[in-house]
């Protein structure tokens, strides 16, 4: 294996494939990246046998120069430190030498241990698509970020920690939920034949996935398999398992016929309760919803014997409620609310509330209330 390019061809990709690796691993393969060179380019791979992410360097620019292709693992952040530190306009020497790699680029000269190519694990489970359907990024980024804050950690009950990519009628509509709070979202996808499935992407797959997308313009395409998720764009391909069960009926969860409905300017509304939260419960997090008409006030306590409270301008004309809720919970719901105004519907002191867009009616995030 024998190859050189330019460190600002090579940085890009290497940066996204080393952020799937964990910095904690059982097998010291883990902590590598697979690089393969052939006379299409270099492929890096990386995995930590959940997600698996393999970004290409292609040849059709000026950069990159390939003598002899081949296969080896190499430590993935051990080179990305390198390649951060050397000069931006650097030119980057590869060669394989028996068990090792060697780098040169101007004076400095590194060598690197590597691991047999075919040791290194890929994600089983592949096989034929069941479900394959495209979407533009700049939807498909905003519908994971409205509703991947909503997501649990470590939750006994496994599929909360993931979310649910529901496919039917020809839209993607994208669950998430902890239990005491839900986020569902919804769009319109481009796909040939049926729409149908609920396969359930764990947590740090979305994550990585919101990453990607971040620095993609481009139309994605999305497939799912028995097992996993596979994501295509342009110069990267990503794949997640899925988590195996059954997601709950979320419907059952978001609020009808709720008789109590004020609105207010969402972002007066959202520093508000950020300058309270300060004052609550470092545990709880509880804030305490007043609501009279025309009128909202905000008020938390700790066990210091400290509070805050405030009142803000809402446009409600019903009966006169008071609701506790988690602080953190409205902030990051209001935080996925689009436009200037957010509504919100209650029913009464141990019913969830439902926040809507008016801007977007395929956007809503329920929270359940805490007893105050």
């Amino acid at each position: 294996m024998k190859f050189s390019l330019n460190r600002s061809d090579l940085l890009e990709p290497l940066l996204k494939v080393v952020s799937v690796l964990e910095k904690r691993q059982t097998l010291p393969i883990l902590s590598h990246v697979l690089v393969a060179v052939n006379q299409q380019g270099v492929t890096l791979t990386a995995t930590d046998q959940e997600v698996e992410l393999q970004t290409q360097i292609g040849v059709d620019g000026d950069s990159l120069n390939i003598e002899t292709e081949g296969r080896c693992a190499l430590p993935g952040r051990k080179l990305l430190e390198i390649c951060k530190h050397l000069p931006v306009d650097a030119r980057l020497d590869f060669r394989r030498s028996d068990q090792h790699v060697v780098l040169r680029s101007g004076a400095f000269e590194s060598q690197f241990s590597t691991l047999p190519a075919e040791d290194f694990p890929n994600i089983d489970g592949l096989g034929q698509p069941i479900q394959t359907f495209r979407i533009e990024t700049q939807p498909f980024r905003q519908m994971l970020a409205k509703t991947s804050f909503a997501m649990a950690q470590q939750d006994v009950r496994y599929f909360f920690n993931g979310m649910l990519f529901e496919l039917s009628q020809g839209l993607l509509r994208l669950v998430a939920t902890n239990g005491q709070r839900l986020a569902v979202v919804s769009r319109p996808v481009q796909h040939d034949g049926e729409l149908q499935g609920r396969p359930i992407v764990p947590r740090k797959g979305v994550l990585e996935l919101v990453k990607l997308l971040d620095e993609v313009d481009t139309e994605v395409t999305l497939s799912f398999t028995e097992n996993c998720l596979l994501v295509e764009m342009t110069g990267c391909r990503f794949l997640s398992k899925l988590i195996d069960g059954e997601y709950p009926d979320y419907d059952k969860a978001i609020p009808v016929g709720s008789d109590k409905h004020f609105s207010c300017d969402r972002q007066v509304f959202r520093e508000a309760l950020i300058r309270t939260a300060v004052m609550s419960n470092e545990v709880y997090k509880n804030v305490k919803l007043s609501l009279v008409p025309d009128r909202l006030s905000l008020f938390t306590n700790n066990p210091l014997q400290e509070q805050a409270e405030e009142t803000l301008a809402v446009r409600y004309d019903g009966e006169d409620l008071e609701i506790g809720f988690n602080v953190d919970f409205l902030i990051e719901a209001l935080n996925a609310v689009g436009s200037e105004v957010v509504q919100v519907a209650l029913s009464g002191q141990t019913s969830p509330c439902l926040i809507t867009d008016p801007e977007d009616d395929h956007a809503q995030f329920v929270i359940s209330p805490m007893i105050i």
